[in-house]
C-alpha cells in the first residue's frame, strides 16, 4: 500500500456507501416481493458488486472449468475473514447466508440483512442447530443457494480454522451439492492483507474504516468442485473442505496444478 487513503475519499466513499445501503432498502421493500428468483439473484449480485467497487475492492475468482455459478440447490461452504466476505460471494452465487443472531439487531444494516433472506442461528443452542437444519433443508430443496461458514467465527485470513459439520447435515438430506469456497484478501502486489480481518476486540465499525483507508484492496475468491459424499457423513466432508481451503491459503490447490 503506498500511503492511506485521502480523507476526502474516505468520505466520499462512505456517502456512497450509506447512499447505496438506502437503496438496497428501497429495492427490498419494492421490487423484490413482486420479483422471480432469478430476478433476485440478479439483483443480489449487482448490488454485491457495486459495494466492492465503492470500497475500491477488485474481485478475482477463480472458478473449476465449466462451474455454473447459476445453479440451485447447493450448500457453499468456506473461511471467514471479514463482512466482507458476504459481498464477494454474493456478487459472485448470491447465495442467502447463515448468520449469528446478534446481526439482526444492527442498525439499519441489520434490516438489509434480514430482508435480504439471511437465516439467523442462535450460537451455542443445540436445538436452534436442528431447527436452522430443517430450514435449510427446505430452501435447499426448494433450488436455493445457501452460504456457511463452518468455523463458526472470522479468522485473521492467514490460516483456517476447525470446519465444524453440523450445518452441513441439511444439504445431505436435501441431496443438494457442497462446494467449498476459499477467501483471501491481498493488496496490489499480491501480498497478504490484514486490513480486512474482522478479528479479536475490533468493532464493526472500526473495521469500516480500517478497509476505507486502503487505497485498493484484492478479493481472491476460489470456488472448488463440488465434494463428492459417497461413502463419507458429514464430518469427513467439512475436514476434506477444510484441507483444501488450507491449501489454498498457502498458495497452492489442485486446481494450480
Amino acid at each position: 500500500m503506498s500511503g492511506a487513503t485521502p480523507f476526502l475519499t474516505r468520505t466520499w466513499r462512505v456517502a456512497r456507501l450509506a447512499a447505496h445501503i438506502g437503496r438496497g432498502l428501497l429495492i427490498l421493500a419494492s421490487v423484490f416481493p413482486r420479483a422471480t428468483r432469478k430476478r433476485r439473484d440478479q439483483i443480489v449480485r449487482a448490488w454485491s458488486r457495486k459495494v466492492l467497487a465503492i470500497l475500491s475492492l477488485r474481485l478475482v475468482v477463480d472458478l473449476p472449468p465449466g462451474f455454473d455459478t447459476t445453479a440451485g440447490r447447493r450448500l457453499y461452504i468456506g473461511n471467514h475473514v471479514s463482512w466482507l466476505d458476504i459481498y464477494a460471494l454474493q456478487a459472485v452465487t448470491a447465495a442467502r447466508f447463515v448468520a449469528k443472531a446478534e446481526l439482526a439487531a444492527w442498525p439499519v444494516l441489520g434490516r438489509l440483512i434480514r430482508e435480504s433472506g439471511t437465516v439467523f442461528i442462535e450460537r451455542g443452542k443445540r436445538s436452534d442447530t436442528r431447527r436452522i437444519n430443517q430450514t435449510l433443508r427446505a430452501h435447499l430443496e426448494d433450488g436455493e443457494t445457501i452460504a456457511v461458514f463452518p468455523e463458526g467465527t472470522t479468522s485473521d485470513g492467514r490460516d483456517v480454522l476447525k470446519f465444524h459439520a453440523n450445518l452441513l447435515q441439511a444439504a445431505l438430506d436435501a441431496d443438494a451439492q457442497i462446494t467449498p469456497f476459499c477467501l483471501r484478501y491481498l493488496d496490489t502486489r499480491g501480498n497478504y492483507s490484514e486490513a480486512p480481518a474482522y478479528i479479536g476486540e475490533l468493532t464493526f465499525w472500526q473495521s469500516v474504516r480500517r478497509v476505507l483507508r486502503e487505497r485498493r484492496l484484492v478479493c481472491e475468491l476460489t470456488l472448488f468442485p463440488p465434494l463428492d459424499p459417497a461413502g463419507r457423513g458429514r464430518r469427513e466432508l467439512a475436514s476434506a473442505a477444510e484441507t483444501q481451503v488450507r491449501e489454498r491459503l498457502r498458495g497452492h490447490s489442485r486446481q494450480d496444478r
